[in-house]
Formats: structure tokens, C-alpha cells, sequence
């Protein structure tokens, strides 16, 4: 009979808690997408899984819905007036869908116009949020793109910006100076025009949310500049500018969204694009944009143009770049 060390009791609580790990793994919102192997370092078990030493194998892509609220509730723009846009409901403005590939390091960004109309259905999608459900989000844009989203992440006005100065702020192109008031002060925010501009959090919102500094298509050019931010604040997180670490990262995402994502698992895919970070891809494209004057309402909407979609998704999906399918306007 083989003797039972302390070695083999300390591999045996290794392994159970390799074990554990595993099956929270699999039925939290990352369901499929990681798989936890080898080794947690420390011995002795824990309530939680270290993210710095938990060693993870990546798997199969998965999706990442970006939602931007324009709820003015809680700001210093907000009059309770129920005939004010924005003021009593909240629509999704921003959507962006985010593939994830852990194996190929590749994120890609596409943008879903807010005022896209699904086929068969009469509101845009950006109405989705009415109920302050995202779930109620995610739900329309797996309808319209055909993919399953695993998780989404959703900032108010005020989110956005604590976001971002918790970050460190952003650095992107502005391509017009812009000006918009701040929603936490009421004040004008002005953002200056030119290359790579240093801005704080309200400094991005404004170019977030400014569009009709723009002659034609407002809201697609603002959307480029979204997609903009949004991947500047990726890389800046990749790269580790401004000494961010792994657990800045996470409580900020946990302080300043709201979220269904299991942020221990979000950390260690995050570790692992850090490691890899002169490896990772960025494509980055918009759905069909183009839109008219509904005639039953007078309702500026976007037809949903499900084969350009379907085509979209199957580039976006074989995690090749999608920008080409639809042409983004230029500034």
C-alpha cells in the first residue's frame, strides 16, 4: 500500500481546489470559455482564486456587450420632465459588441447604430433599455447579429467618466473641437481639436457624445470616435501605461459599471492579453448606418439589413477584420 505523505495530501487539496474552481467556471456567465489547469500556488484553500497566480488555458471567443445609458438621473442636467429626451426614460446610445479571442489575442469592436430598427418590430433598438434591463439589450442585439453575448458592461454619464479618470484618462485624436455641457457640473466642457489629446473623464464624454458639430452623418462619425475611446482605454489597460495594475482594473470595473461579469475570470483573460500585449490585434467597424425619415412618424430609423449583418458577424465570428463591409465616413 503506497504511503500518503504530506505531499500527497497537499497535492490532493491542490487539485480540489482545481477542481471547485472548475465547475464555478462552468456555470458562471463564462460558461465554455476558460478551463482552469495546472495549479492555484497556494496551498491552503481560499474563499476566493487568486487572479495573479490562477493559471488559465484560453478557449473559444466570446462576446462582450459595450452599453452607454443617456439617463440623465442623478446629474446636474437632470429636470424630472417626463417630455425632455432622456430625462425620466434611459435608451442604449452606445452599443458596441466586443469579440474577445483569448487564443488569437484578436478584440474586435463593432458598433451597433442606436437607431436601428429589427425587422418586424417598430422601436429602435436603443428603445431596449427602456425598462432599465440590460439583459433586455443583450437580448435585441443577439436577435439582430445572430450572436450570443456572454456578459455586458453598462456606464451612465457619470460611470464613463469615473471610469476614466480612475484610469488614468485617455489619449485619442479629437478631429473637431467640440463643446458640451458636463453632466455631473451642468458647465460647458470644451475639447480642443488634435492629435492625441490627453482627456479626463468629462473631456472624453464630451467627444462621446457630441454629434451634430458634424454635417452629415452625425451619429456615425460619433460612433467612430467611441469606438476610438474605447480602444484607447483597452490598450491603455494592455500596456500597463500609467502603472495600472490587474486589481486597479478590476475595482474600477466593478466600482464605476454595472456588469454580470465574473471579474476574477474577466482578470485572468486580462493577465493573459498584459503577457501578450505586443501580440494583440484590434479591428474595429460599424453595422449599416444609413437611414431615413420613417413615414408613419417622421422618425429618423435605420433599416436592420439583416444579409449585411449576417455578413458582418460571419467575418467578425472567424475573427477576420470587418472593416471593409460597410464604409465608415470620414471626418
Amino acid at each position: 500500500m503506497t504511503e500518503v505523505t504530506d505531499e500527497h495530501k497537499r497535492t490532493a487539496r491542490r487539485n480540489a481546489i482545481i477542481a471547485v474552481a472548475c465547475v464555478a467556471v462552468f456555470t458562471a456567465a463564462f460558461i465554455g470559455l476558460l478551463t482552469l489547469l495546472d495549479q492555484i500556488s497556494r496551498p491552503a484553500v481560499e474563499d476566493d482564486i487568486d487572479v495573479e497566480n490562477a493559471v488559465f488555458v484560453s478557449q473559444d471567443p466570446f462576446y462582450v456587450l459595450l452599453i452607454g445609458s443617456d439617463s440623465r438621473k442623478g446629474t446636474a442636467l437632470y429636470t424630472g420632465k417626463a417630455n425632455e429626451h432622456g430625462q425620466v426614460d434611459q435608451h442604449s446610445d452606445i452599443l458596441t459588441l466586443m469579440r474577445i479571442d483569448p487564443d488569437t489575442y484578436t478584440i474586435t469592436l463593432v458598433t451597433i447604430p442606436r437607431d436601428t430598427v429589427i425587422s418586424g418590430e417598430t422601436a429602435k433598438i436603443n428603445d431596449s433599455l427602456l425598462q432599465n434591463n440590460p439583459e433586455d439589450v443583450v437580448e435585441s442585439v443577439e436577435k439582430l447579429t445572430g450572436i450570443e453575448v456572454s456578459d455586458y458592461i453598462m456606464v451612465s454619464f457619470t460611470q464613463f467618466e469615473d471610469l476614466v479618470d480612475a484610469l488614468g484618462g485617455v489619449t485619442v485624436d479629437v478631429p473637431k473641437t467640440v463643446t458640451l455641457p458636463d453632466p455631473a457640473t451642468g458647465k460647458d466642457v470644451t475639447v480642443k481639436a488634435g492629435k492625441d489629446k490627453k482627456l479626463n473623464g468629462a473631456q472624453a464624454l464630451v467627444l462621446a457624445r457630441s454629434r451634430k458639430e458634424y454635417d452629415d452623418y452625425q451619429d456615425a462619425l460619433r460612433q467612430v470616435n467611441v469606438r476610438n475611446i474605447e480602444q484607447a482605454l483597452i490598450q491603455k489597460v494592455l500596456n500597463r501605461e500609467d502603472d495600472i495594475d490587474i486589481e486597479r482594473v478590476l475595482t474600477v470595473l466593478e466600482g464605476s459599471t454595472r456588469n454580470d461579469m465574473d471579474l476574477v475570470l474577466m482578470g485572468q483573460i486580462m493577465l493573459d492579453f498584459m503577457d501578450h500585449a505586443d501580440y494583440v490585434t484590434f479591428y474595429s467597424c460599424t453595422g449599416p448606418f444609413e437611414g431615413d425619415n420613417r413615414k408613419s412618424d417622421g422618425e429618423w430609423v435605420v433599416p436592420a439589413r439583416p444579409t449585411t449583418w449576417n455578413l458582418i458577424m460571419r467575418v467578425v465570428d472567424a475573427g477576420q477584420d470587418p472593416s471593409d463591409i460597410v464604409e465608415v465616413p470620414k471626418f
